[in-house]
């Protein structure tokens, strides 16, 4: 088998209800295309955040079409080493979303979903509903009840911050704090609740907030300093019980994360098949982690296909315990169309809160493709 030809359906979403970005927008959304010279066709969805789909686009067609059209769709290994010797002139977006749709390949060709392909471990996982910014602790609260009521496990506030913000337009972090309790009392303690904080505190800052969540019982306390502060994630270690999550953005791959581990300053590591690497990245993290006895919780992919091929990892690991669900819902309006935004046949939650994969070989969910085709910007080739 042989890959004949590679290119980027770019649909222009409508008006995004995404509450974290701009309103109103349309949003790109790129739908790689990689055909083989026996019919096969994998897949993977390219978006935001990060250069855009366009962007993205380019990188795969400029750079790694040239050599991958004529290759063995197979050689997922060899495409994978390739992509990341030439790290120098892509972002760690193409070579994921490049990954994703070569194993999507090798699981139709084998007629297997691809977490058979890695070795499955189980068929579903528990999933936890991630937040939008909301601006208020009730806000937080209702909806943390609303979807305990639809049997899920777990619930993870994001305060309104970040690095992206302007100086000033965040709340004190006596807000964030409020938010958690106001949570915590609205499910009692039967729902597991976490913490990410984006980066954004400084170290007095999140050594308050840190200590009240582990009186308040949080599962995690997620990137509360910023991604490059090794030194300052090692001082909140050694003064909180509290596991700290850290390593979802850290730059460099595979290769940055092992000081991580090794100075104690996270309990977990973290990645996803867009900037660590594709499938093959996130395997290759979630293995490391295992040797040193931690879990590689595994975060939002930034869309629905993504997120299929990320569930696929999870379930082929043992060391992933729960499945983000970031819907970017605004406040008071729940739902998973985002979440599921592009495919004809969606990911599922029931009833009490596990996510399986859609059934059928490769990553096995098929696309919208009359929902693509009513918008199409363009095809990048």
């Amino acid at each position: 088998m042989r890959i004949t030809d590679v290119s980027v359906v770019i649909h222009e979403r409508a008006p995004s209800m995404a509450a974290f970005g701009p309103r109103g927008a349309k949003v790109p959304l790129g739908v790689l295309r990689v055909i083989t010279d026996e019919g096969i066709e994998g897949n993977a969805f390219l978006s935001s955040p990060g250069p855009g789909a366009e962007a993205l686009a380019r990188q795969v067609i400029g750079v790694i079409k040239p050599w991958l059209v004529g290759a063995d769709p197979l050689d997922i290994g060899a495409h994978a080493r390739r992509m990341d010797g030439l790290r120098h002139y892509l972002t760690p977006h193409a070579i994921g979303v490049t990954d994703v749709a070569l194993w999507d390949i090798a699981g139709k060709a084998a007629g297997l979903p691809v977490h058979r392909l890695l070795g499955t471990c189980r068929e579903k996982l528990p999933a936890y509903l991630s937040t939008a910014h909301h601006q208020t602790a009730g806000d937080y609260a209702d909806e943390a009840r609303y979807w305990q009521g639809q049997g899920w496990q777990g619930y993870k506030l994001h305060p309104p911050r970040g690095p992206w913000l302007p100086p000033g337009a965040s709340p004190p972090v006596s807000f964030d704090i409020a938010a958690c309790e106001a949570v915590r009392a609205a499910v009692g303690d039967s729902m597991t609740l976490m913490l990410d904080s984006s980066w954004a505190y400084s170290y007095p800052e999140a050594l308050r907030v840190g200590r009240a969540i582990e009186d308040l019982g949080f599962h995690w306390y997620e990137d509360p300093l910023p991604d490059r502060d090794i030194h300052g994630y090692t001082r909140l270690a050694r003064h909180l019980s509290i596991p700290l999550l850290a390593t979802e953005i850290t730059p460099g791959g595979l290769e940055a994360l092992p000081p991580w581990i090794t100075s104690g300053a996270t309990d977990f590591l973290r990645g996803d098949v867009v900037i660590k690497g594709g499938i093959t990245g996130l395997v290759k993290i979630a293995h490391l982690a295992e040797a040193f006895g931690m879990n590689c919780e595994i975060h939002d992919s930034y869309n629905a296909l993504n997120n299929v091929a990320a569930l696929h990892v999870a379930l082929a690991v043992h060391n992933c315990e729960w499945f983000e669900v970031l819907p970017f819902n605004p406040t008071g309006a729940p739902g998973l169309e985002h979440w599921n935004y592009g495919l004809a046949t969606p990911m599922e939650i029931d009833g009490s809160g596990y996510v399986r994969v859609p059934p059928g070989p490769g990553l096995g969910a098929r696309i919208d493709w009359d929902l693509i085709n009513s918008s199409v910007a363009g095809v990048i080739s």
